[in-house]
């Protein structure tokens, strides 16, 4: 797979806090906590913009079959 076809895959993110640790539940930010919290889709490129968590999170979630 190259760089640029990795970083288009989606990862399923909390739609509060845009990291996918949260919606994992590793790290839980305080809005996770609410019932209106849901998941989005977001790709690899905008969240490595974003660099709002180690890129671990998103390929732990593309391994377990995100696309």
């Amino acid at each position: 797979m190259t760089a640029a076809r990795s970083r288009d895959r989606l990862v399923t993110v909390c739609s509060a806090c845009l990291r996918a640790s949260c919606w994992q539940g590793k790290f839980l930010c305080t809005r996770a906590y609410d019932s209106d919290t849901t998941t989005v889709q977001f790709p690899i490129s905008k969240l490595r913009r974003l660099k709002l968590e180690h890129h671990r999170f998103w390929s732990r979630a593309c391994e377990e079959g995100e696309r």
